[in-house]
């Protein structure tokens, strides 16, 4: 049955879900020496802005060189020195967590997540992938999961083609992102028909007029057979043959479509990550694709990469470089032999897309071998090291243009890598047309960065309930929203403001995502203000899910004032053929009586909120289900009873185990109560028992709350 849900005083809203705030483990770093009084202090214009650059120093043998400090580095912008002002030298600690934190019930951004550890967004760019090559890859990404990472980092696994969008920390939810990896696949399904054309051909011929491509392809379809023309032994193509031409500009076309999808995606990525500080890594993991330097998404990606001081790797999953498999004979007539150096050429050609981004971010390109496990172990170990300066650029105009980038260390035989420069700022409009969004970019952004907005206090909690149609159980998420910040404005006796939320919930086994957005006009009386100010504005949203694995997320807005706040959570729903009982209920409030339904049960109201006052009433319900039932009455016969245990596991309040009436129908649901007279502050358990009487099944259930120190 689904629950319907009593909303107080114009209080409806959504829920979003969220990952469990856990402590990152913080990496050693060495500050900047403070300068010495003979050292000059430079001075800086208003509105200059600090760029931060990330460097990384290796030997020869690609091993990450740490002991470098403040005085072996230089950096220039555009040729000109520039003085450091900031320098950061961080090493990661190798070990990893022996135990991974258990998640908690409810889920806060209240406290402050620290930002300074890494960040690493694995983009599996299934829209560029076949099914072998991803299969590859997935290994690849499952063992960097494994030992590449360490406790604190947090990690974002990506599909462009929309199958995945998961965002969690280590060690917690490494679990999680290998099972969903596990259910990705390759959605490119190479061209094997004797009318091949390559993407890279397809643009020369279409956007370039080519003729020396047009020509070669001509050459291929004539061996192939592929044209009537060919076959009844007219003379020979001309350079814009119509099949030719036409056939070129569909995989043109179909190749920029995945090129957008795949770059927008990693756009959005970059700009969640702008806000986030440490080191920032993105591991693209794609066959790649062509450079087309006509596509504005590539100038807004580097852009955007460039701003948010993100470092983008490629792993090629192509392995070692050769032919592509349908130039041999296994697909047909062997090539002309003078076209066999422009084959090789045109598959350096294919990634070379892929390979330009990396490179322009301080990244690198691991191919050409088939040891990916290796390639993105080395992307990991490569972020335990690493130097971060900064500098205030001597230009300050705003004119727009690009600032090339150059660090220099003075020690032979490394090699240095960090991006290779930023946009200035430009006055008044953009360098780049903005792109059209159907969700506000705050909002937009908000939602796709892998941390929680702490400017709006949240917390966050799931029920899940009864069966509904089609093997769904009704699912409530329930958010309180702390309002005691909202810049309300006073009109005739009323606070007014409008609160803007945008929900988001995913299931990790299918995909499969719900979207809400609503914005809650708000007209307050002073005592509703008031009671809202200490106990929290409840936004809740009903949903009918499948059992399985959800992430949630929600934003929230403050419109007067434009502050932001999100949380994350993450939650079950159980098989629903089993015997179980919903999820508890506990709430120190009781839901309106609907109207015309007096002899309606009373329930708590769904809140995420388990902090209590000394002496309040609190309440808890559940309904149990799957019960057997007896033969002879055709009714289950289930007892349950409770205890209230302190910190320390003494028992402060308890009732024995009583059969649950059931309704005329067979349902079993229970409410129950305890009053927390002489309950020191302090954090509490209320654990239940229940009992299938009939089958000798048992079940408890474990429900943590606090009693706060009293106000007085």
């Amino acid at each position: 049955m689904k629950h319907k849900i009593a909303l107080v005083a114009l209080a409806l809203c959504a829920a979003f879900a969220a990952a469990p705030v856990v402590r990152s483990q913080q990496p050693q770093v060495s500050p900047s020496p403070a300068p010495s009084p003979a050292e000059e202090t430079p001075t800086f214009p208003t509105q200059v802005e600090l760029v931060t650059v990330d460097v990384v120093v290796t030997d020869k043998k690609a091993r990450s060189i740490a002991d470098l400090k403040r005085e072996d580095f230089s950096i220039e912008e555009d040729g000109n020195p520039q003085a450091i002002t900031s320098f950061e030298a961080i090493q990661v600690p190798p070990a990893a967590a022996a135990t991974a934190p258990v998640k908690p019930r409810i889920s806060s951004n209240a406290t402050p997540e620290a930002r300074t550890g890494r960040s690493f967004v694995v983009v599996f760019d299934d829209v560029h992938l076949s099914p072998f090559q991803a299969n590859r890859a997935k290994i690849a990404v499952a063992e960097f999961l494994k030992s590449g990472v360490r406790e604190g980092d947090r990690v974002t696994l990506v599909a462009t083609g929309g199958g995945a969008w998961w965002t969690t920390r280590m060690e917690a939810g490494r679990d999680e992102l290998i099972a969903l990896l596990k259910r990705l696949d390759g959605r490119l399904i190479p061209d094997t028909s004797p009318e091949r054309v390559t993407d890279y051909e397809a643009m020369r011929i279409h956007v370039y007029r080519d003729q020396q491509v047009v020509e070669r392809v001509n050459r291929r379809f004539q061996t192939f057979g592929v044209s009537p023309l060919g076959q009844q032994g007219r003379r020979g193509f001309s350079d814009e043959d119509p099949q030719v031409m036409g056939r070129a500009a569909d995989v043109y076309f179909q190749a920029v479509a995945r090129m957008r999808v795949t770059l927008d995606v990693l756009d959005r990525v970059l700009g969640s990550l702008a806000t986030t500080k440490g080191r920032k890594t993105l591991v693209l993991v794609s066959q790649g694709f062509i450079y087309d330097p006509n596509l504005d998404e590539f100038k807004r990606t580097v852009n955007t990469a460039r701003r948010s001081n993100v470092a983008i790797y490629f792993l090629d999953t192509r392995g070692l470089g050769g032919l592509p498999a349908t130039f041999s004979a296994e697909f047909g007539p062997s090539l002309d032999t003078q076209d066999l150096g422009s084959a090789l050429f045109e598959s350096l050609e294919a990634a070379e897309g892929a390979e330009s981004i990396a490179a322009d971010s301080g990244g690198f390109s691991v191919k050409n071998t088939n040891n990916l496990a290796g390639g993105i172990q080395r992307i990991a170990n490569e972020s335990r090291s690493y130097y971060m300066i900064g500098y205030h650029p001597k230009n300050v105009a705003r004119d727009g243009k690009f600032r090339k980038i150059q660090v220099k260390v003075a020690r032979k035989g490394v090699e240095v890598r960090a991006r290779k420069g930023y946009y200035a700022p430009l006055e008044g409009k953009s360098a780049l047309a903005p792109k059209e969004q159907s969700t506000d970019p705050k909002f937009q952004a908000a939602l796709d960065s892998p941390y929680e907005v702490e400017e709006i206090p949240l917390r966050m909690t799931a029920y899940a309930f009864d069966e509904t149609l089609l093997g769904k159980a009704s699912v409530v998420v329930a958010t309180d929203v702390d309002v005691s910040g909202f810049a309300f404005e006073e009109k005739d006796g009323r606070f007014v403001d409008t609160l803007e939320f945008l929900l988001v919930v995913a299931h990790r086994e299918t995909g499969e995502y719900f979207r809400y957005d609503q914005k809650v006009d708000m007209k307050l009386l002073p005592e509703t203000k008031q009671r809202f100010a200490k106990a929290w504005f409840p936004v809740v949203r009903d949903f009918e899910l499948a059992p399985g694995s959800y992430q949630a997320k929600i934003v929230v807005r403050d419109k007067a004032s434009g502050r932001i706040g999100t949380v994350v959570h993450e939650f079950e729903v159980p098989p629903l053929g089993e015997f179980r009982v919903s999820s508890p209920a506990i709430s120190d409030t009781l839901q309106p009586t609907p109207e015309g339904e007096s002899d309606a049960r009373p329930r708590p109201m769904l809140l995420a909120r388990r902090v209590f006052q000394p002496g309040a009433m609190i309440y808890c319900s559940y309904e149990v289900y799957g019960a057997t039932k007896d033969k002879a009455s055709g009714m289950p016969q289930v007892s349950a009873g409770w205890v209230v245990r302190v910190g320390d596991g003494a028992v402060v309040a308890s009732t024995p185990p009583t059969l649950i009436t059931p309704t005329s129908l067979g349902r079993l649901s229970r409410l129950v109560g305890t009053r927390l007279d002489g309950y020191a502050p302090g954090n509490y358990e209320w654990a239940f028992s229940i009992k299938d009487e009939i089958s000798g099944k048992t079940l408890e259930l474990r429900e943590p709350f606090t009693v706060e120190p009293s106000a007085e």
